[in-house]
């Protein structure tokens, strides 16, 4: 499995806004192929900051995700995305594999 972590760091006192813009997201993220996802808000360290992790079979997987969902061709997406923008200061993308414990 692959878990895809976004780390956003929302602009001051926008945390709650970019909470709801993905919330908002979350059905369009299952149609594309997620098997998963979570959101993280901080409890503590930087303010404001806003994770998101999206879980996917395999990296084929992951790839489909990125290149079939056309995205950022979608203007709905477009939309939603310059809302995102407006809300978010900086984001990281980190694509990780899901080690289980024996």
């Amino acid at each position: 499995m692959i878990t895809e972590p976004l780390t956003f760091q929302a602009r001051y006192g926008r945390g709650d806004e970019l909470v709801q813009l993905f919330r908002e997201f979350y059905p369009k993220l299952k149609a594309g192929g997620v098997q998963g996802a979570r959101l993280y808000t901080d409890a503590t360290g930087r303010m404001f900051t806003v994770v998101v992790e999206s879980d996917f079979a395999d990296m084929a997987a992951y790839a489909r995700y990125l290149s079939d969902s056309g995205r950022y061709a979608d203007p709905e997406f477009g939309a939603w995305f310059a809302r995102m923008t407006e809300v978010a200061e900086s984001g990281e993308r980190q694509v990780l594999n899901v080690e289980v414990f024996a």
